[in-house]
């Protein structure tokens, strides 16, 4: 639990790299680099090109959800870039949580 009473998931780079093993084997051999900042999610460079967004605090899974969704959706339309999703992570024992790889972080 955080100072502002919110639940917080201990998150590590030894954590994520579990996860792909078990889940993306192909990406866990890539470098992984926490990213500073972040509040509702955590945020980890995977090589040169992909990160891995982890939501941290105990809330429910909608929002990555909808991003997992629309990002795609979004993205061509708009003139800037968007982060798109290449990779879903699911909930399990080790994070009980969603997860995603993106590109163009």
């Amino acid at each position: 639990m955080t100072s502002d009473g919110r639940d917080r998931a201990e998150i590590t780079a030894d954590l994520v790299r579990e996860l792909l093993r078990e889940q993306h084997p192909d990406l866990a051999g890539l470098t992984i680099r926490e990213v500073a900042g972040g509040w509702g999610n955590q945020v980890w460079r995977l090589g040169d090109e992909l990160a891995v967004r982890m939501q941290h605090m105990d809330s429910t899974p909608e929002l990555q959800l909808k991003e997992r969704r629309w990002l795609p959706v979004l993205a061509p339309l708009l003139p800037l870039p968007v982060p798109t999703p290449v990779r879903l992570g699911e909930p399990s024992e080790r994070f009980t949580k969603h997860w995603t790889v993106l590109k163009g972080v």
